[in-house]
């Protein structure tokens, strides 16, 4: 019975092969997806690649033309032997602001450059153009300045050399960048920019004549001029005693305005200034005079005759007629009695007076109106009033000399009426 039951009529198991079979078409059919899925994302990575590269060439054109578009500036510089100062100032002011605004556009793409390399490439060639463009800007000061020498201009020659190398080196930067992107990039796009043309004329001997010529220029010579266009008083004068002019059967009423804009630009004589302010000011007088003719600025022979008052004004316009900018003006009024000047036993004598405020700085060709504080008089009085400008300290007491340096002084009589 136990060899019957061993025997029985079961059949004995049999293994299956489907299964392996079907696990391994699995295995091929989810190789083949993944490499599929994978060749797709590499791809769509390379296209993304090649989109972004094109793109940053596409945005980095205008800032390249820009740059290039700087270069005629530079040679405007060179030339400068033909300039006058405020043109040369001009064209350093430009040059520097454009390098560093052209800085400002490269951090600001939004696209990363294809490679690091690259990129390091194009930023070291725009910073080299900016620091040769300020070291341009100071050998023209130190060529062109108050101060000039032998030492001076051995320095000033030196910083254009070194403006020339870092000029160069900024083209050569820019031809390995180019180089350095790759094909897909259509690289083929971006301009040829050279500022360079000529590297021997930025060698030591030629950058010393180009500095001995600057300096040898008259026309870009620093010179300082402050002058008073106009004195005015307030209250106004109601005549003008002592002028040879034609009279009138009645008195003519005169009305006068004067309109002048006053420009502060930034305190560096050369680049860069960035900002700048005008202001526009009026003054309005009005005059009774028994004559056909008014003088703001009358001879000392004649006497400009003020109502009763016990305080005068004294307004003046001045301006900077010179081709630099001159900084620490200040603006000052005196009234000195006249010798002759008595109290007739009456009250206290006439004494001098005087008031100065700081302007501060004005810009070539810049005018002002300057309203100083009034001065006390006495009526019936005559007096000889002062009006000055200069640079340097404030005056503290009356200013009846000329002032050293830059500057101007004008003497009014003047006689205060009777009440």
């Amino acid at each position: 019975m136990t060899a019957g039951w061993r025997r029985g009529t079961l059949s004995s198991p049999r293994h299956s092969n489907r299964r392996p079979a079907i696990f391994v078409a699995a295995v091929v059919v989810l190789g083949v997806v993944i490499g599929e899925v994978a060749a797709d994302v590499v791809d769509s990575g390379r296209a993304a690649g090649r989109v972004a590269a094109e793109t940053y060439v596409a945005e980095l054109i205008p800032v390249i033309d820009e740059s290039t578009s700087l270069a005629n500036t530079l040679h405007f510089v060179r030339s400068a032997g033909t300039l006058n100062r405020t043109s040369l100032e001009r064209a350093l002011g430009e040059l520097v602001t454009g390098t560093s605004e052209n800085q400002a556009e490269l951090m600001s793409l939004g696209v990363p450059a294809p490679t690091a390399y690259s990129g390091h490439l194009i930023e070291t060639a725009l910073d080299a153009r900016a620091q040769g463009a300020r070291d341009l800007a100071g050998a023209v000061a130190l060529a062109i300045g108050a101060t000039s020498g032998t030492q001076t201009h051995a320095s000033a020659a030196t910083l254009a050399v070194k403006a020339g190398k870092e000029l160069i080196a900024g083209d050569a930067d820019y031809v390995d960048f180019i180089r350095s992107l790759p094909n897909y990039s259509r690289r083929g796009r971006l301009p040829t920019s050279r500022w360079i043309l000529d590297p021997p004329s930025w060698a030591d001997s030629s950058a010393m004549n180009w500095v001995t010529r600057l300096s040898a220029t008259p026309n870009l010579q620093a010179h300082e001029d402050l002058v008073i266009v106009a004195v005015t008083l307030q209250p106004p004068v109601v005549r003008i005693n002592g002028l040879p002019t034609t009279t009138t059967a009645a008195p003519t009423t005169t009305t006068s305005s004067t309109t002048t804009t006053s420009t502060t630009t930034p305190s560096t004589t050369l680049p860069g200034a960035t900002t700048s302010s005008t202001t526009t000011s009026t003054t309005t007088s009005t005059s009774t005079t028994t004559t056909t003719t008014t003088m703001q600025l009358p001879p000392l022979s004649s006497t400009s005759v003020l109502p009763p008052t016990q305080r005068v004004s004294v307004v003046l316009v001045v301006a900077n007629s010179g081709n630099v900018a001159v900084s620490d003006i200040w603006a000052a009024a005196s009234v000195v009695p006249e010798a002759t000047t008595s109290t007739n036993g009456k009250g206290s004598a006439a004494v001098e007076r005087s008031t100065a405020i700081r302007i501060g700085r004005l810009a070539p060709g810049a005018s002002m109106v300057i309203t100083l504080p009034s001065l006390k008089v006495m009526t019936g009085r005559q007096y000889n009033l002062w009006a000055a400008i200069g640079t340097g300290n404030v005056p503290q007491g009356p200013v009846t000399q000329p002032p050293a340096g830059v500057g101007q002084l004008d003497e009014v009589r003047i006689k205060v009426a009777s009440g």
